[in-house]
């Protein structure tokens, strides 16, 4: 869905306006945790307790590096997106992805119940190659008989289940994995996001760089400023770095000055009203942080021969 501005700016919609308008600034508008935590990360040397503006010098340092990228950031992105596949449920299509070597997430709202992700299929490495081809890709099923977990839309909206081995070895051997790691401080507004998905069920796109994160919202949710479409939920969303920082869960519509989603011309949508005139300002994500927060407290809910041990394995590798 491509992102519009909706000429009635809201509070949330002026925050998105000022991050466009000098995205290098947005980070000093960040809680001073944040930030704290952000130059840690960083290999800033700070004091216990250091000042606020001591927290905003050690960064005007970092983010005053020249804003090359080493090439082997193609390498470490390329990886990434070996552990993306496209998810066709019987109903619907997603995106998912490996975080240990046997466990995929996606949305809720994608696989919602065991029987559901029983009945799909996921595909990796579905991409087009030079001529338009898309022979690399490998077709795999779900295991949810060993290990499902999830969590409502209007909670976390977020789902991992197994997945089955391929040629016998644990999936994310092949394809590789994104860890999922709770320690916060891996962006700031204004930073870019970069989004590996199968909108529309396409072949794997990737939107980079040209997408800015606009704030945390709150503990579990970040606002950014990409493209996606249907078929985009439950993509990684990745800083700089190649870090997980987001599930993606949905578009976030244009709304008047009650709070009610608006159509291309300032109307209030209804059911009937069509995507393509529907408005849309911002994307959110649930925060990485927040769903291992949650897979942590809630490892014993679980379903599945396997499920305890292979959380476990997810949180080990995240470093949690």
């Amino acid at each position: 869905m491509t992102i519009v501005d909706t000429g009635r700016p809201r509070p949330d919609e002026e925050r998105m306006i000022a991050v466009r308008a000098d995205p290098a600034q947005a980070w000093r508008t960040e809680p001073y945790e944040r930030k704290l935590q952000y130059a840690l990360r960083h290999g800033a040397t700070l004091p216990p307790r250091a000042s606020e503006a001591k927290v905003d010098t050690a960064l005007e340092r970092i983010f005053t590096d020249p804003d090359f990228l080493h090439s082997r950031w193609l390498v470490d992105g390329a990886k990434r997106c070996d552990a993306v596949a496209r998810i066709v449920t019987p109903v619907e299509m997603g995106t998912g992805f490996l975080v240990s070597p046997w466990l995929l997430v996606t949305n809720n709202h994608v696989l919602p119940d065991p029987d559901t992700a029983a009945d799909t299929e996921v595909t990796f490495r579905f991409e087009e190659d030079a001529r338009g081809r898309t022979t690399r890709a490998v077709k795999v099923r779900l295991d949810p008989g060993r290990c499902f977990l999830t969590s409502p839309v209007d909670e976390l909206d977020y789902t991992a289940v197994a997945v089955d081995a391929v040629k016998g070895k644990p999936p994310g051997t092949i394809f590789g994995s994104i860890p999922m790691v709770g320690a916060t401080g891996k962006i700031l507004s204004g930073h870019p996001v970069n989004i590996v998905q199968h909108p529309g069920g396409r072949s794997r796109e990737i939107a980079v760089r040209n997408n800015l994160l606009v704030g945390v919202d709150d503990a579990r949710y970040l606002t950014y400023l990409t493209d996606t479409e249907p078929g985009s939920s439950g993509s990684p969303v990745l800083n700089d770095a190649w870090e997980l920082v987001a599930l993606h869960s949905r578009a976030e519509p244009g709304r008047d000055e009650q709070g009610r989603p608006i159509d291309v011309d300032g109307q209030v949508t209804t059911d009937d009203t069509p995507d393509s005139r529907r408005t849309w300002v911002a994307n959110k994500g649930v925060r990485t942080s927040a769903i291992v927060a949650d897979l942590t407290a809630r490892r014993d809910a679980a379903t599945g021969t396997g499920a305890a041990g292979l959380i476990d394995e997810l949180l080990r590798k995240g470093g949690n």
